[in-house]
Order: C-alpha cells, then structure tokens, then sequence
C-alpha cells in the first residue's frame, strides 16, 4: 500500500445504552446480523431505525445487542464493523461439552476449536428438500411410544406445569438413543445452574454424554445469550443433519425463550401486544422449529427431531405461547399436575395429547399392538362412568374394564426406567389376548419387571420370531406357552 492511498473505514458511535441494547449512530453500510466491535466488548447488529433530531432530520440508527459486559460501554464509544455475521464452531469437537450458545466452554470461557464455522439464522429446508416421516424415534417410554409415537424429523411439543415431569421426559429420550447412531444435543435456556449440573450428572451416569452437547445459558446471564440457545443449537444439529446423520434437540423451555425475546423487545421499544409479548413471536419460534425436518435421500437423508418444552400456570394450555406452539409443532404431550400428584408418572394426559404423524412413525411389532389399545382405553373410560353411578354391567364389560386397568398399569412408569418396543409390543399382545386377566392389579408391575426379564434371557428366541413374524396364530400360541411357563415359575 502506498502511503497517499485513501483508506476509507465506516465508524460509528453509541448514542444510548439500555442494559444489553446499545443505539447507534453512523455506519451506513451495515447489515442485519453483522458484528461489531464497541470498545473491548462485541455487538450484534439486530434493528434499524430513525430518530427525529433536533435538528429536525431523521438520522439513521443502528440497533446492537451486546454479547457480554453491558456495564463498560458508553456513550460516546467508537464502534467498528468486524466485516462478518455471527457466527459459531460446529463439529464433532463438541460433543460431550457443555457450552454457551457463543461456542465456549461454560466454565472456562474458552472458546472450542473446530474445523466449521456456522451462522445461527438459517433457511428452514424447502418442501422438495424434505422426505416423509416414517422412521420411528423411540423414547422407551411405554404411553409415548404405545399411543403418541415419534418420528425422525417430526416437532411434538412437551407441555404441562411446573414440576410434572417435563425435563425428565426428555431426558430419558435422550437416554434411549444410546447406541442408536442418533446425535443429540440439549438446550438448557434461562436454567438454574444447579439444575444444568443434575441434568448432566444423569447424562454421564447412564453413558449419554458420549453422544449429547449441553448448549445452556443460566437465568443469571444476559437475555442475549437466553435469545441465542435455541439457534446455536439447531445450528448445530443442522451440521449433524448435513452429513446425513439423525439428530434430537430437545429446547428447555421455549417458554423462557419467548421470557426473553420479550425483554430485549421491550429495550428495542417495539410496541408490545398480548401479555406484552411482541407481535412477532409467532413468528420467533416458527423460524426455529420450522429447521427441523427430515431431508430425502437426494439431501443427505438426515433428519433434526425436535422436542421443545413449554410451561403452562395452572393447566392453562390455551395459554399465548403453549397455542403458539401447538400450532406450529406436530403433536403435543401434555403432562397434568393432577395426575402428577397422584403418583402416575409419566403425568401424561391422554385425552389431550396427540401426535400428527401417528401409526406411520411405528415399528410393524407395535403398529399391530397398539390398534387395540386404543379400543380398550375408549372402553375403559365409558365403563368407568357407568361404575361411577353404581351401574351394574356384564362380566364381558367387567373384563374389558380390568384389562383397561392393566393397561394403565403397564402405563406407569419411573423416570430412566426404559423399555425396549419388542418388549412393550409382546406385552400389550398379552393384554389384548387376555394372557393377563388373572393377574391382580396389585401385582402387575412386578409381573411386568419379572417378565421382561424372563422372556429375554429364557427365550430370546421368541423375540426374533416376533420380530420377523409379527402377530400370527404361531407367535399367539408361543406367548401363551410362555406367560403360562412364566406363571408356574411365579
């Protein structure tokens, strides 16, 4: 460079600071995502404006959101383009690490070398990008897998109270994808960090670190970093999905996320709407969830399945941001505090949840099972209201009625106790054919513990036949054969 060329820089300088926002004059070049640097501190560019001076001229203002320490920047301070978008590292590097949505150890602050970098806004996939929803994701959970099954590349919202069991549910889906070639990766927005730390404490014990990335920002960080979790995170899936592989990002919770979204709105001066949340909301979340899918062969065949997590006050689903959510996912899981308290875990309601995707994401064993469940829990509960008004019905309706109370039985469920489908669809066949009619109530759970185990190591042999075979007249007679083997040995 000679010494008389003209170096022409844009500069800009902070007129205002409204904890993480900072207001901008100067810079005409720039554009939306784009980082700045305002002292020693970073910025995103995040909205544009105008502002009426006194001179009686609009100026243009930039609008920035300050990745750290709010409290040393000041008005009057110089601001420089850094001439890139935000961006954070993807890879296989991070795997096992628990990290802030910037890509940093969340105790060192370091930040984590891989050979990528990503933006964290992207295009959801476009409709001839996306394949059909027809391989099962399996949560080990006996109701979820029974009644409500999830696909690979589908979106089924975990909604319910406080305290119900919501985190867990997730957890354990987590747990289960062990040794199933499935990535997943657990987003942590606006958490305790008590809570993150048993969250990963139960990761490493039960072996599922190996194949998660904790992505989190504390409820004591700033609300740009609780805005940034979730797209750091599907940004990170979307690197997995990429390379044809099958993710499961589970967000905890979006409704701390929409927290927020709503705060910065309110620093941005955006004019607030119904329960002073902005306008766009909707618009937020469907961006997001919208990323993740199932691609089709000619893409990679990858698929992101999301599990986003919504809290409601006092069973309120009609709630703003639950409805939001509902409308945009494919199926909800509603937890119920009653059902809670009650001692029935998973708190699962039936009758308000649903999955979109349905039969189609179901393995043939229990595809075949669970045509019949659905029968017997209809059944059960119109029985249940003629025994409420001491209406005396037939032994036919009295043994439908019990088999229902089976089924609910087999329902209950401890948290990282997980079953595997051929164990749950051979059991639901043994409900169906009335193999279990003699077994009181009382003793159900056991019986069921005792006979996964005994079918598994006493006739292995009975599941690979099952499982090539389906339910035929053969496989019928088997189980009978065996349940009764399995009775006497009681």
């Amino acid at each position: 460079m000679k010494k008389n060329d003209l170096i022409i820089e844009e500069l800009g300088r902070v007129i205002g600071v409204s904890g993480p926002v900072i207001k901008i004059e100067g810079l005409p070049g720039i554009e939306m995502g784009e980082m700045l640097r305002v002292g020693k501190e970073k910025a995103i560019v995040f909205q544009f404006g105008q502002e009426f001076t006194s001179a009686l001229i609009y100026q243009n203002i930039v609008y920035a959101l300050l990745l750290e320490n709010t409290k040393t920047v000041k008005t009057g301070e110089k601001v420089e383009k850094m001439n890139k978008v935000f961006q954070i590292p993807v890879g296989e590097e991070l795997i096992g690490k628990i990290i802030d949505p910037l890509g940093r150890d969340i105790d060192t602050k370091i930040l984590i070398k891989t050979k990528k970098l990503k933006e964290i806004e992207r295009k959801p996939p476009e409709i001839m990008e996306r394949g059909r929803i027809q391989e099962p994701l399996e949560t080990g959970i006996k109701i979820i897998d029974a009644l409500f099954p999830i696909g690979k590349g589908q979106r089924e919202l975990i909604v319910g109270d406080r305290k119900t069991g919501k985190t867990t549910l997730a957890l354990d889906t987590i747990l289960n994808q062990k040794d199933k070639n499935i990535i997943c990766v657990y987003a942590g927005i606006g958490q305790r960090k008590a809570e993150t730390v048993q969250i990963l404490k139960t990761l490493k014990n039960e072996g599922a670190l190996n194949y998660t990335t904790i992505i989190t920002a504390y409820s004591s960080d700033s609300p740009v970093l609780r805005y940034l979790v979730p797209f750091s995170a599907m940004t990170i899936a979307e690197y997995f999905r990429d390379q044809g592989k099958d993710v499961l990002v589970v967000f905890d919770d979006l409704t701390k996320h929409a927290w927020a979204w709503r705060e910065l709105s309110l620093l941005l001066k955006r004019p607030p709407g119904r329960e002073a949340y902005p306008g766009d909301i909707f618009y937020l979340h469907a961006r997001l969830l919208e990323r993740a899918a199932k691609l089709n062969k000619d893409y990679g065949g990858g698929s992101i399945t999301a599990l986003p997590i919504c809290e409601t006050k006092e069973g309120d689903i009609s709630e703003y941001i639950p409805t939001n959510l509902i409308s945009i996912t494919d199926g909800q899981l509603y937890l119920e505090a009653d059902l809670f308290q009650k001692g029935v875990k998973p708190a699962i309601n039936i009758g308000l949840s649903v999955s979109r995707i349905g039969s189609q994401a179901q393995r043939r064993c229990i595809r075949e099972a669970t045509q019949g469940l659905k029968l017997i829990l209809s059944q059960h509960q119109e029985l249940k209201k003629l025994l409420q008004l001491e209406t005396k019905i037939s032994k036919e309706a009295q043994k439908k009625f019990h088999r229902g109370e089976i089924l609910l039985q087999i329902f209950k469920q401890q948290k990282h106790e997980l079953v595997e489908t051929t164990d749950q669809s051979i059991m639901y066949f043994a409900i169906l054919e009335g193999l279990m009619d003699d077994v009181d109530l009382r003793d159900i759970k056991e019986f069921e513990s005792n006979f996964y185990k005994f079918i598994n190591y006493i006739h292995p042999e009975f599941k690979k036949e099952f499982l090539k075979r389906g339910w035929t007249n053969k496989t019928k007679a088997s189980l009978e054969e065996i349940i009764n083997e399995f009775k006497l040995m009681e």
